[in-house]
């Protein structure tokens, strides 16, 4: 027991003693004025008791207590009650508590020493809550549904839409349906058993916009369990015009050049014939033949690729001229490897190179083999690495300024094309490609924090822009407030609440370029997937042991009984009292 009081009407305490001292002042006045004064300082006394109990009456006033032992027991979505009845066998009197993640728990959690949360477990950003309570969370058993998803969220047109991820037991003979926003089945996965299964479904799209997908479960004759959304935004491809220059025409070109064209590049192929004579090839695009390469004409281009021996036989000038492009344009430049480029040194071939006498590697989790230059990369703090179907030490790049200078030590890379491994291929360019091009420049730059957004609850998100004015608004016009980073002055993050479901934006109010465009989900949307990501997620925050208990102090209320029988004594006896006087 700790020795302390207070009041609950704390608000009420100046003017019920300024109350209470003006009516003692009044009745003390009174009796002074009275003729028969034998009983003035008893009926004082008696008077001041009676204030004083009317004025604790209305203040309600409370002690202290420590409590020792107030467990609590906390049911969320999908608690067994076989093991609440279980807990409260075990802990009596346990006090037990409903989760509702749209409701404030704080203030019931404040009088508990401890808690035993059950179920699929809090949301995580409710665990601000918990931070002063010793809390052991009991996970509960992985139920059927999805339980890993990873999809491609947005793709470029011509790409494929890929799903991947585990069903937890699923319905023997059930299977999975890949359908397009118009309920079209697009690719299916059928299983066989009841058990953990992996499951891998992919589609190609043939218009752009953002769309729902659906990821949906149907048993063995046909009927639908459940139907989950798959938002996805699929861009235009974005004109990528590329320079290929060669002295002289290779097999590595060749087909280098009828992939591009074919995937929709602007492709402009120069290849020398004789000194100061060349042949010029156009795919995608109209003739315009490079002679010189001023800064002007590299300006033209997003990327060029030349050939190693080509490239560093350049004059001083020249390669002056592709730098400062490079650097303050944003260029991006791939040189074709050859033997002679790994023998240059770090300073002239912008990368340093060990030999390890390997001329073959296989690509992960494939049994494709590939050529390669007996060579390996010496990675320092600038050169990053780029993943070419997986593999992390065939290709890197080297920041420059606004740009980007890459290279491999991929040999014959055309090989793959000739075995019949066209998509491997594709994977490969496509992956250093993207990594070189010339990086658009963008005003604000989105990333959403918030995994599976719902229906009236947090969702967070960043941005990067170097605005100096900002101001960003929702889908339905209304302003979010953001909060700067004090290290990073560029960046901003906020929190809403989005009420509709579906696609919604976000926008800068003076940039109509900067829509982000974020997909809220309905509350039955993906349950199993959101419980089992919550189960980890409480798994990882709480213990799973009871902890002991923290000391916990309650205000107790006093009993008022005492406060009206000294009034009702008082007020009596004040009454009574006059009477008394005249009769003597």
């Amino acid at each position: 027991m700790i020795d302390g009081y207070s009041f609950l009407q704390q608000d009420l305490i100046v003017p019920v003693i300024m109350g209470g001292v003006l009516l003692l002042a009044v009745y003390i006045f009174k009796e002074w004025k009275a003729p028969n004064k034998g009983r003035f300082i008893l009926n004082s006394l008696i008077a001041c008791v009676s204030i004083l109990s009317l004025a604790l009456l209305i203040l309600e006033p409370t002690k202290e207590l420590a409590l020792q032992d107030k467990q609590g027991l906390l049911l969320t979505d999908g608690f067994r009650k076989k093991q609440q009845d279980s807990l409260e066998r075990i802990y009596k009197g346990i006090q037990v508590l409903e989760y509702n993640p749209k409701k404030s728990i704080r203030s019931a959690l404040d009088s508990l020493t401890n808690l035993i949360i059950i179920g699929n477990g809090v949301e995580p950003y409710d665990f601000y809550a918990f931070d002063s309570l010793p809390t052991t969370y009991i996970p509960n058993k992985i139920q059927s549904g999805i339980t890993q998803l990873d999809f491609t969220k947005q793709i470029v047109l011509g790409d494929d839409v890929k799903v991947k991820g585990k069903i937890s037991k699923p319905i023997e003979g059930s299977f999975l349906v890949l359908q397009d926003s118009r309920g079209n089945g697009l690719d299916s996965i059928d299983f066989k058993e009841n058990s953990v299964n992996d499951f891998s479904l992919k589609s190609v799209p043939k218009v752009s916009g953002d769309f729902v997908f659906l990821l949906t479960e149907k048993d063995s004759v046909g009927k639908v369990v459940k139907a989950n959304p798959l938002p996805i935004t699929i861009r235009e491809k974005e004109k990528v015009s590329i320079l290929i220059v060669n002295t002289f025409p290779t097999f590595e070109t060749k087909y280098l050049k009828n992939f591009l064209a074919d995937a929709g590049y602007e492709v402009t192929v120069r290849s020398q014939l004789t000194k100061g004579k060349y042949k010029f090839e156009y795919f995608n695009t109209k003739a315009s033949p490079v002679y010189q390469f001023t800064e002007e004409s590299l300006n033209t281009y997003d990327v060029v690729i030349a050939d190693a021996d080509t490239y560093f036989n350049f004059g001083r000038s020249v390669k002056h001229r592709f730098e400062n492009s490079i650097r303050e344009n944003g260029l991006g430049l791939f040189l074709q490897p050859s033997d002679w480029l790994f023998n240059l040194g770090a300073n002239t071939s912008y990368f340093t190179f060990k030999r390890d006498g390997i001329k073959e590697v296989q690509l992960p989790n494939t049994n494709i083999t590939l050529e390669k230059y007996p060579f390996k990369f010496t990675k320092d703090f600038a050169t990053n690495v780029i993943r070419v179907n997986g593999a992390t030490d065939l290709s890197f790049y080297k920041q420059m300024g606004l740009g980007r200078v890459a290279t491999t030590t991929m040999l014959n890379s055309y090989q793959l094309l000739l075995n019949g491994k066209d998509q491997v291929y594709k994977n490969i360019w496509t992956q250093i490609l993207d990594n070189v091009v010339k990086q658009k420049e963008l005003s604000v730059q989105w990333q959403s924090l918030t995994e599976i957004p719902k229906v009236d609850e947090p969702y967070s998100f960043a941005l990067r822009t170097s605005l100096e004015e900002l101001s960003v608004i929702q889908t339905d016009e209304n302003r979010v407030s953001l909060l700067q980073n004090a290290t990073v002055p560029f960046k901003y993050t906020g929190t809403i609440y989005p009420t509709k479901k579906g696609w919604n934006t976000l926008k800068v109010k003076s940039d109509s370029t900067s829509k982000f465009s974020y997909y809220v989900y309905g509350p039955d949307d993906w349950k199993s997937l959101s419980a089992f990501k919550n189960r980890a997620a409480n798994t990882k925050h709480f213990s799973a042991e009871v902890k002991e208990n923290r000391a916990v102090v309650i205000k107790s209320p006093m009993s008022p009984i005492l406060f009206y029988i000294l009034f009702l004594l008082g007020v009596g006896w004040m009454w009574l009292s006059p009477k008394i006087s005249n009769h003597s």
